[in-house]
């Protein structure tokens, strides 16, 4: 079994992608993980929290992810290599080109998620059902400078990270600059830097998450 670390040095978590043949599909992959998760701790000698993934390699290329997207994880397994213990030898080739569409589509469709518990929620699912156009729209509606309660989907400080991970991956993918920890994020954005390190909010920090959303909206959301 052939894996690799990846993601923030400074994670509370530990990502990891496994590589395998063929996906299992989402049900199995539970099962699989759990299963995994004993030797793959041991091998890491961690006690941290495992975010198990499974890839496809092919030719030195992720192609395929059970979750998120494939670009995506290849780009940054293989940028973020060095940053952890690894028991395997560097499995990926070469960096792949972006698919900008797609990370726009994500980023939007994660942010909605998380405010799926909240009191829009019925204006976000329906946000979720239909199309990158309303989801855009949804968007527009939410203030993320206001506090809000997201059940359970997170703490505010978990939900604030989420938030500015994923639309500051977005927004600086569409000036052609990727981004693949939360260091690399807040020193591109330092206004988000509170929230990538899952501080209390302040005011100024919602803030500046709202002014991310603007930018979202503005470099990446059909006007």
């Amino acid at each position: 079994m052939v894996f690799h670390v990846f993601g923030s040095p400074s994670s509370v978590d530990c990502d990891i992608v496994v590589f395998v043949d063929a996906l299992p599909t989402l049900e199995d992959s539970k099962a699989l993980a759990a299963q995994l998760a004993p030797e793959l701790a041991a091998q890491l000698g961690t006690d941290k929290k495992l975010n198990v993934n499974f890839a496809v390699l092919h030719e030195g290329v992720i192609t395929e992810t059970l979750k998120g997207l494939p670009d995506e994880t290849n780009n940054a397994a293989l940028a973020t290599y060095g940053f952890h213990p690894q028991p395997h030898p560097l499995a990926i080739a070469r960096p792949v080109p972006r698919d900008l569409d797609a990370k726009r589509q994500r980023a939007a469709r994660i942010v909605l998620s998380l405010y799926s518990r909240t009191p829009q929620r019925e204006a976000v699912k329906r946000a979720l059902s239909g199309d990158f156009v309303q989801r855009c729209a949804m968007l527009e509606v939410l203030d993320l400078a206001e506090p809000v309660d997201f059940g359970k989907n997170g703490t505010p400080e978990d939900i604030a990270k989420s938030i500015a991970f994923q639309l500051g991956q977005a927004v600086a993918l569409s000036e052609g600059v990727e981004l693949y920890t939360k260091e690399a994020l807040a020193a591109h954005f330092p206004a988000l830097a509170p929230a990538l390190r899952r501080e209390p909010l302040t005011p100024p920090d919602r803030q500046a998450l709202e002014q991310l959303k603007r930018r979202f909206l503005s470099a990446d959301c059909p006007s």
